[in-house]
């Protein structure tokens, strides 16, 4: 059996990851971390009694490990084959780079570890020789669509739903509220995701995350609005062929890939990718962040994670009824608009760059409204 740890099992991956490893008999979970919720991560403990657990955020005599290093000395006592990392935001770099070492394979749902640590992040990992399979519905598509491609592929293009608002007027924008915002038509995910979606920071995040995962040129790497969520990526090929990739909108599929790969295990039997199917271009009035994405990755590696980590904080502003809608934006490209080095060497650097852009976006929360 193979031993696998799920960083961030209280959240929306991890709780799926769990569920979709409880169906999975040739895996043994091994441990499990959180970062406050402990009552949650001791309930789910249960389904799998020889887990050790790690809280992050909060001490703890419940669990096995807690405090800033728990989550290290819970993959060095466990030695897993196999991290789920669901750990979101900024903080998933850290993890992220912590599991590379221990385990054989990263199931990586965390999209800012490769946007904030861009060719740094990936080189770590392969020293480490640790792979990556992208959990993510888009990047897990395009990882399955290029799997074993043999002709030359021209652009990667990643779908986008265009999230809850996607028909509300411009005018409007401006004062939807986060129950709005929250009603995802499609997917049930975590609050900042969702409202990236509604704004596509999510997209251009994730624009970042195809640059380096699959080593593309920035400019072959495309979005479209794709309303009805059947189709998660697509890939062009040199005689301008398409492959699409189509699957139930349900991340417990990609993540039983990532667990499995190569091997496929079917989970599901009541999908089908026919009826109406649409894609458009995406409108930069509506969705101003996704321009925003390509400015920043030619901006270079400190633009990547101002662009994250401003994101992280206007979105939480909004959610907590600090700030508009449109703010978001605003608050990002401000921030982004200050100066940010070219190159960023080492996991320090970016954790600086990472710390005085949110400080900024702070303030500008602060003087927003």
């Amino acid at each position: 059996m193979k031993r696998i740890v799920v960083l961030g099992a209280t959240g929306t991956i991890g709780r799926m990851s769990l569920n979709v490893l409880k169906r999975l008999k040739m895996f043994e979970v091994v441990g499990m971390s959180a970062n406050k919720n402990f009552e949650t991560l001791l309930k789910t403990k249960k389904d799998f009694p020889s887990a050790l657990t790690a809280l992050t955020g909060i001490k703890n005599e419940e669990v096995n490990f807690y405090g800033k290093d728990s989550i290290e000395k819970l993959l060095e006592s466990t030695q897993p084959d196999q991290v789920i990392v669901g750990i979101a935001g900024f903080a998933g770099l850290k993890y992220a780079l912590s599991a590379a070492r221990y385990s054989k394979r990263l199931c990586l749902a965390n999209k800012e570890s490769i946007v904030a640590g861009g060719k740094f992040f990936i080189e770590s990992v392969k020293k480490s020789e640790c792979e990556i399979i992208p959990v993510d519905s888009e990047h897990n598509a395009v990882f399955q669509l290029l799997d074993g491609e043999k002709s030359r592929v021209d652009s990667i293009i990643l779908t986008a739903s265009g999230g809850a608002v996607r028909n509300v007027p411009l005018r409007g924008l401006r004062d939807v509220s986060p129950q709005m915002v929250l009603k995802h038509p499609i997917w049930n995910m975590g609050a900042r995701i969702t409202v990236d979606s509604a704004t596509m920071f999510n997209k251009g995040l994730e624009i970042m995350e195809a640059r380096f995962l699959f080593d593309f040129p920035i400019e072959k790497i495309k979005a479209v609005l794709h309303p009805q969520g059947k189709i998660h990526a697509m890939i062009e090929l040199e005689d301008g062929t398409f492959k699409m990739h189509a699957s139930k909108a349900d991340m417990r599929i990609p993540i039983s890939y990532a667990l499995n790969y190569p091997k496929r295990i079917k989970l599901f039997d009541d999908f089908t990718p026919f009826g109406n199917v649409t894609f458009e271009k995406p409108d930069f009035k509506r969705y101003p962040a996704l321009k925003l994405s390509y400015e920043a990755l030619k901006d270079g590696d400190g633009a990547r994670v101002v662009y994250n980590a401003a994101d992280e904080v206007a979105v939480d502003a909004f959610l907590k009824k600090q700030i508009r809608f449109t703010d978001i934006y605003e608050i990002v490209l401000k921030v982004l608009q200050k100066k940010w080095p070219k190159t960023l060497k080492n996991y320090e650097d970016i954790e600086e760059v990472d710390k005085k852009s949110r400080i900024l976006a702070e303030e500008m929360v602060n003087t927003c409204c």
